[in-house]
């Protein structure tokens, strides 16, 4: 009785769900307005099919195989293309796209290829000029922009974007132009390229690579003016003559690259020139931007530039030869990796992994095996902290194995969990070189197990030069290694120690007359280094274990240390003399410790040579084997 009861409201609701299709397996209705040719123009072509599509509709193309387009297309409204498995081809007639002011494009799916860009306008000529150029070189280059080609310029190869563009799973190749030789993103343009979209092969040309403008051979895969975001696409494979072999950034640009990468591109132009003065080549092998650059989770790598910034250059730029007016864009990165890349010239080349002249912060990621004259990991000329992240295994044929930093009156910080290791310079500085009476501040991370390979300078840890300051007030120089001198730290400069610790540093020489002093510091004449806190202790050199002052035999000027209040403990000379000091210089013990010591010949606490100036008005020299002072006659 029951079941006949409910057997009309069962019928009734296996025919309701029959008549919508709720109980099949069918399949769903492809979505979007068919375009069903894939002749350029006529019905069911997606040229025809967009002029007719209202703001907000879908279009599908059904086909597989190739479009060749007559001219480009041009899309003013609100719309999503759906293009898997079919190629649109500009055909070397103009681009492939143009997305107008005020639309909002989604391409999903195909390949855009084969386009020459359109005529570049006036409007968007550049005015701006890289602020760490000089003068002469900045009047030669605002001439250059300002004078008119004979040829006139291109600009955006397979796609110019002044809308708002999202490609998803798109490819963007074999497009030649002056500027943005793959896609020219304009100003207050947004460009998203996500999922499997790969802008490669394509390539930013300059109609005379002797003439340096920003309007050509710049951006080979995207010329950015707007906003632009990686998120999860590629940017790989693509070349430009003079900079921005993947990406090339205006002022006030916004470059954000979440996830994906930026590997493989390169600049071309060949770096001229004999000295530093006359240098001249490309830069930004793989990104160069004069806008703001975050670095999320993607990757820089295998980039190469002739001159400066193998991976990427984030620069400042100012308006007019006189630079009055500065324009300071910020790098941040939290996370990605910078590896692999290089600069190839033979002079002058500074930072294979990052050339920087922006407000700079790294709080993670990686930058390794990269390679270059200067600054190996790092080539770094404005404000730059480092808070986290890992700097390791680059090489700098000169000086500057992980990070140079360069100028003074910026802020230079190296602190929190930052990991500087495992660099190498031939010449010095196997971990950082500091420069150009600039000034450095370390309270936090590490510098640990760098070297220099070469026998004319060291500094295994750090290389400080003359005029430039260096305060350690935490962290550790651990570990490294040098030929000739300063296994942690060598100098002529001024080093301030106010805590932190120079630890287990050697320096590797055992010949006389090569060096071999210094296997925590050593200061060359004219050095200047205050210990007031932290910790020399545990390093090994021939001669002067913990600290060699006025090393090589040098006298004039004298170099100067004053111990008060840090602790010199547990240094070995192994072949000469000085296990705690070998002073040659102006020593001078006001508070503070050295203990424990040792040499196998005199001075197992301080080694004073003839002509050096020792004074003890505090502190403590204690329990140093063979002997605590040893003044040389």
């Amino acid at each position: 009785m029951t079941m006949n009861a409910r057997m009309p409201a069962l019928l009734l609701l296996t025919l309701t769900l029959a008549a919508c299709g709720g109980g099949g397996t069918g399949t769903p209705t492809p979505v979007g307005t068919p375009v069903t040719s894939l002749a350029d123009s006529g019905a069911g072509s997606l040229r025809d099919t967009l002029a007719a599509a209202k703001s907000g509709d879908t279009l599908r193309l059904t086909g597989t195989g190739t479009l060749t387009l007559a001219s480009p297309l041009s899309i003013d409204k609100n719309v999503t293309i759906i293009a898997t498995g079919v190629t649109i081809d500009a055909a070397g007639k103009g681009r492939a796209l143009d997305i107008d002011k005020g639309a909002t494009v989604t391409m999903q799916g195909g390949t855009l290829k084969g386009g020459t860009g359109g005529a570049l306008p006036a409007s968007l000529r550049s005015a701006a000029l890289p602020e760490h150029m000089n003068k002469a070189a900045r009047a030669r280059l605002q001439t250059a922009n300002l004078n008119p080609q004979a040829t006139p310029l291109t600009y955006g190869g397979v796609l110019s974007n002044a809308g708002t563009l999202t490609l998803d799973g798109v490819t963007v190749t074999g497009g030649k132009a002056n500027s943005g030789g793959g896609i020219y993103n304009t100003e207050g343009a947004t460009l998203t390229l996500k999922g499997n979209t790969n802008v490669t092969g394509n390539e930013a040309t300059a109609l005379n690579s002797d003439v340096d403008t920003f309007d050509q051979g710049r951006g080979g895969g995207v010329f950015n003016k707007g906003t632009l975001t990686l998120a999860g696409g590629r940017i790989d494979g693509n070349r430009a003559t003079w900079s921005g072999g993947g990406i090339f950034g205006e002022v006030g640009s916004v470059t954000t690259l979440t996830s994906g990468s930026v590997n493989d591109n390169a600049c071309t132009r060949p770096l001229t020139g004999t000295t530093n003065a006359d240098a001249a080549g490309c830069a930004g092998g793989g990104l160069y931007t004069a806008g703001d650059l975050t670095l999320g989770s993607a990757s820089i790598s295998g980039n190469t530039a002739t001159h400066f910034g193998g991976g990427a250059v984030v620069l400042s730029s100012c308006v007019g030869t006189e630079c009055t007016t500065i324009i300071t864009p910020t790098f941040t990165m939290t996370g990605g990796t910078v590896e692999n890349n290089r600069t190839t010239g033979k002079v002058d080349n500074g930072g294979g992994g990052l050339w920087l002249n922006a407000k700079s912060t790294i709080s993670g990621g990686t930058i390794r095996g990269n390679s270059s004259m200067y600054g190996g990991g790092i080539d770094t000329w404005r404000d730059l902290t480092i808070t986290g992240g890992t700097i390791e295994k680059n090489t700098a044929t000169a000086s500057g194995g992980g990070i140079i930093f360069v100028r003074p009156g910026r802020t230079y910080r190296i602190g929190g969990t930052a990991q500087i290791s495992g660099n190498t310079a031939t010449g010095s500085g196997g971990g950082v070189t500091i420069v150009q009476n600039a000034q450095v501040t370390m309270d936090g991370g590490s510098i640990s197990g760098n070297s220099v390979t070469g026998t004319a300078d060291g500094g295994g840890g750090v290389r400080v030069l003359t005029g430039t300051v260096f305060t350690l007030a935490g962290g550790e120089i651990k570990s490294n290694t040098t030929v000739k001198s300063g296994g942690g730290v060598a100098m002529d400069g001024t080093m301030n120690m106010t805590g932190g610790s120079i630890t287990g540093n050697t320096v590797t020489n055992r010949t006389s007359g090569q060096g071999g002093g210094g296997g925590g510091v050593t200061l060359y004449s004219g050095g200047s280094m205050t210990a007031s806190g932290g910790t020399i202790s545990g390093n090994t050199a021939w001669l002067g274990g913990g600290v060699e002052t006025n090393a090589g035999n040098q006298t004039a000027p004298m170099s100067t240390f004053i111990l008060s209040g840090a602790t010199i403990t547990g240094n070995r000379a192994d072949g000469r003399d000085g296990g705690g000091f070998l002073n040659r210089g102006k020593l001078t013990i006001i508070s503070g410790s050295v203990t424990g010591n040792t040499t196998t010949r005199n001075g197992g606490g301080v080694f004073n040579t003839s002509g050096s100036v020792y004074a003890q008005p505090g502190g403590s020299v204690t329990g140093n084997n063979p002997d605590n002072v040893f003044n040389s006659q």
